[in-house]
């Protein structure tokens, strides 16, 4: 059966009315990148069911868990996604189907092997992001070599009582909108030519009262600015810097033009002259994406974003530009009527549709001189970029499996943060993992004692792991011996809010790599429930 264009219609309706709060964050090109991501997770932890449960909501096309376990008690009193009657059922298969019956518009599959036996398969052939929670070190090294060979997203994360570390991990990921705030760029101090005429179109002199006071800011500091100058014999470029003194005089020019200082657009606009009249800047971390190599030499199998930095720079570099970035055409609010506001606006949006034009024209030139085709990057992704061109984000990761191999690349970082005895902790507890083959402070058949020795003989251990590791990488410090004690107390056993709070935080940073939109960590995180604090930190 056919759909028909009503019932297309009424699906869409739904879907905008189901999703209507995140389209507002991250719009129908954030949700089209989730619709059509696909999440592989290792684990079938609650941590791992929290994770998934915060993408399947917002609609993440499909998902797979993989694991080998069974329900157990335990899983019954920590997982909301097993009922006792799941006990010794595959875990995987159990949560998958208490998961999908969140969302319909969501595809979930279990695949009931090991991690390891996984990973001799095709498991991530098709993968847009992988989840890894609550392995062992060693596998968690072998998915991040091939998860970092195949340019796949990475997030592994893993809970110890009221402990919890995650780790992020691609070669490199770029965000076009990154939704930073800045302040506007309004090109006051510098002009464009449609905005210098649209201001020097309105006298002033000749408004009445009730005109006068709806009279945009910016049209009040662009005549402010220009009397100043006059008067001064300044000269004033995009990339003149005017003194705090001067920008006083300014102010004093915009009291001269006021009626009267209750007319609420001429106190906002000798509110803004410090902001607002400012030398042209282009960001820093843009500069630094104009720059890289991969933007000045492209090839046929460069990311769309590098042929797009590449047009950029040459749109920078043409006359037209004259080295600036295309205008957003974005403008804030200010005192004024619609018509007055409406009229700005429309100089702005203007500007912004000529540069758009222009920048478009440099991004065919790239693509033909690589033989590929016009369409290969389509209209709506060359918009976006223009639009956000000053907030252009580029993140390079360090590999997680080097980071396990050798420690961390930037251990200051963490005595800087406070997160040191968390992280070493942990790193010490993958240590002894590896050794005895169970968790610090989970008594087996290899442990003498109480659960009280247990726990005393391991933190003794762990400390002794901890500190050696502090060496290694040359930390002049030792451990906390409270921190490890309560790691091994925890036998690294899963409280459910912590899962909970760790699994929000990993679907979180999940959703900003897929939709390339809002900037992820970069790129560890250390959640301490004892103490209430959530440390990001780059390790």
């Amino acid at each position: 059966m056919r759909a028909t264009p009503e019932s297309t219609s009424t699906a869409a309706t739904d879907k905008a009315q189901r999703y209507d709060r995140q389209l507002r964050l991250w719009q129908e090109t954030g949700q089209q990148a989730l619709e059509t991501a696909r999440v592989s997770v290792f684990g079938s932890s609650a941590l791992a069911a929290e994770s998934l449960k915060n993408l399947i909501l917002p609609g993440i096309g499909e998902f797979v868990v993989i694991d080998d376990a069974t329900v157990g008690e335990q899983d019954v009193l920590t997982n909301f996604f097993v009922a006792p009657a799941d006990l010794g059922k595959p875990r995987a298969e159990a949560i998958v189907e208490q998961l999908t019956e969140l969302n319909p518009d969501v595809r979930g599959s279990a695949v009931v092997k090991s991690a390891e036996s996984a990973l001799e398969t095709d498991i991530l052939e098709s993968a847009t992001l992988v989840i890894a929670c609550g392995l062992p070190a060693h596998t968690v090294q072998r998915i991040s070599r091939l998860c970092w060979e195949r340019n796949i997203a990475l997030v592994v994360a893993d809970t110890a009582g009221f402990a919890a570390r995650l780790r992020t991990a691609i070669p490199e990921h770029a965000v076009v909108e990154s939704h930073e705030e800045l302040a506007p760029d309004l090109r006051i101090q510098a002009p464009f030519p449609g905005l210098a005429e649209h201001s020097d179109s309105i006298d002033l002199d000749t408004l009445d009262h009730v005109d006068l006071a709806h009279v945009p800011y910016v049209v009040l500091v662009l005549k402010a600015l220009r009397s100043w100058a006059t008067a001064n014999g300044r000269e004033v470029r995009r990339d003149t810097a005017i003194t705090y003194a001067e920008k006083r005089k300014i102010k004093e020019e915009i009291l001269c033009m006021a009626p009267n200082m209750d007319e609420e657009n001429f106190r906002e606009a000798h509110d803004k002259v410090n902001g607002d009249v400012i030398p042209y800047q282009i960001p820093a971390e843009v500069r630094r994406i104009l720059s890289d190599p991969a933007a000045q030499n492209i090839t046929a199998k460069s990311e769309k974003f590098w042929i797009m930095a590449h047009a950029l720079r040459a749109y920078m570099a043409s006359p037209y530009a004259d080295g600036q970035l295309p205008l957003s055409g974005t403008i804030p609010d200010m005192k004024a009527d619609t018509k007055s506001y409406i009229a700005l606006q429309r100089v702005y949006k203007q500007k912004a549709d000529a540069d758009k034009a222009e920048y478009a024209r440099h991004v065919r030139e790239s693509l033909a001189s690589l033989d590929l085709p016009p369409d290969f990057i389509s209209q709506g992704e060359i918009d976006a970029y223009c639009k956000d061109a000053r907030r252009l984000r580029l993140l390079r990761f360090t590999p997680l499996h080097d980071e396990l191999e050798s420690g961390p690349k930037d251990a200051s970082a963490l005595v800087s943060a406070g997160a040191l005895d968390q992280y070493v902790a942990f790193r010490a507890s993958d240590v002894f993992f590896a050794k005895h083959k169970r968790h610090p402070g989970v008594a087996d058949s290899s442990t003498q004692g109480d659960g009280n020795d247990v726990v005393n003989n391991d933190t003794a251990e762990l400390v002794a792991i901890a500190n050696e590791l502090l060496v290694q990488w040359s930390i002049e410090s030792e451990v906390a011996e409270d921190v490890v004690r309560e790691l091994a107390r925890s036998g690294h056993a899963e409280l459910h809010n912590i899962a909970s709070l760790a699994g929000g935080i990993v679907s979180q940073e999940a959703i900003k790599l897929v939709t390339h939109q809002y900037v992820p960590a970069n790129n560890g995180c250390i959640i301490d429930g004892a103490s209430a604090r959530i440390i990001f930190v780059a390790v």
